[in-house]
């Protein structure tokens, strides 16, 4: 004869489950949540990537010489010349100084790497975020993702392209290396490169210990170029080993 659950024994089960459920839910979430911003934004970058080449090859130009043929702050033709090579579900450029519109698929508020609110699009994405100097186009991808592309223009007709993905679009955290990787288009470089520490003008605290793709035994545990960093490791970097805080 089987024996019957007390009330008790019923009770302790239901408790262990709970405390199961507590510790293996969140670790679930985390590890899901980073499996689909890794996936999603090495298939943004690839496909940005490939567009970027088959743009050189449609333009009969390389790198730098693709963009600084274009009058400073332009970007919407750079932009146009590179999306008719990729699909993508939405689609809005800015000039300077014209942001009106909010886009509902723009995140509203955004962090730079250290966690503290972010305040240039050139390496995050913000509804509400100027274009320093620059003007953007805003891409939603089919993925999820949305991308944003601008120049560096403090030093006149820059060549230097600027493209940032937020892996996830809209939702959080929207923060630099947690969701939203900034990568660029420079030089003589026939391929998209994540943002690093090339760019002297960068505050320190953004490229302080930054990785290359080029060389991926630089790119550690603790190293400080997310976007080199997932290309590299295939998994997001420890913020907090890196010296970040772990918030937001």
């Amino acid at each position: 004869m089987k024996k019957a659950f007390t009330l008790a024994e019923t009770l302790i089960t239901l408790g262990i489950i709970g405390v199961v459920a507590a510790i293996t839910i969140p670790q679930l979430k985390a590890f899901l949540f980073e499996k689909q911003v890794v996936n999603n934004f090495k298939q943004s970058y690839s496909i940005i990537n490939n567009a970027i080449r088959l743009m050189e090859e449609t333009e009969d130009c390389q790198g730098e010489g693709c963009y600084n043929k274009f009058k400073a702050p332009e970007i919407e033709a750079i932009a146009s010349n590179i999306d008719k090579h990729f699909k993508y579900a939405d689609k809005k450029c800015y000039p300077v100084g014209t942001r009106k519109e909010i886009l509902s698929w723009l995140p509203e508020k955004t962090y730079a790497l250290d966690g503290r609110p972010a305040s240039y699009s050139t390496y995050s994405i913000g509804a509400k975020l100027g274009a320093d100097k620059s003007d953007v186009c805003y891409y939603k991808l089919y993925n999820g993702a949305v991308a944003a592309f601008s120049r560096m223009n403090a030093f006149g007709d820059s060549g230097t392209l600027n493209i940032v993905i937020d892996a996830n679009g809209k939702s959080g955290p929207n923060r630099v290396g947690k969701d939203m990787f900034p990568v660029t288009s420079f030089g003589d470089n026939y391929t998209l490169m994540p943002y690093y520490k090339i760019h002297p003008w960068a505050s320190a605290d953004f490229y302080k210990g930054l990785c290359s793709y080029l060389n991926a035994k630089s790119c550690k545990v603790d190293a400080k170029s997310p976007a080199a960093y997932v290309l590299t490791n295939g998994k997001l970097p420890d913020l907090e080993k890196a010296g970040f805080p772990k918030k937001p």
